[in-house]
């Protein structure tokens, strides 16, 4: 049995189906899972200054990127962008916002909108800082 490589699309693909058959066989009626993709960016005239990207299936919204220029920070522009992209997944359903973050990014500023603290893995990258887990109800 050979392993090796496969582009991510192709291999998605693949994945996805043997899941799909997975979830069927179990009698569990879960819906097919349709990604809804999310990407708002802010502007300040014709400069981009922040964006925010995420994806939305059965429910649950993942915020994959958020970040706002160094200039415009404290401004509000994050918390347009959160708010904006979780009123977009609401709007197509979503329940449950997650994420994840890194404890020097920005954990404080996702708790100060709702976000509570679901999981964390200490020391990574390096001691003393961690990964934490994120979620908020919609």
């Amino acid at each position: 049995m050979p392993i090796q490589e496969l582009s991510l699309d192709e291999n998605l693909l693949q994945i996805g189906t043997f899941l799909d058959q997975h979830n069927m066989n179990n009698n569990l009626q879960i819906p097919a899972y349709e990604s809804i993709p999310f990407s708002l960016a802010a502007y300040e005239g014709e400069q981009y200054i922040g964006g925010v990207t995420g994806s939305m299936a059965w429910g649950l919204l993942y915020i994959r990127y958020l970040a706002v220029d160094p200039v415009y920070r404290g401004q509000g522009v994050g918390a347009k962008l959160l708010q904006a992209i979780e009123d977009q997944a609401r709007q197509q359903g979503a329940r449950i916002s997650e994420l994840t973050t890194m404890s020097w990014q920005a954990p404080h500023f996702y708790i100060k909108y709702g976000y509570v603290i679901f999981g964390e893995i200490k020391d990574i990258p390096i001691e003393g800082q961690s990964k934490i887990y994120l979620q908020k109800r919609l």
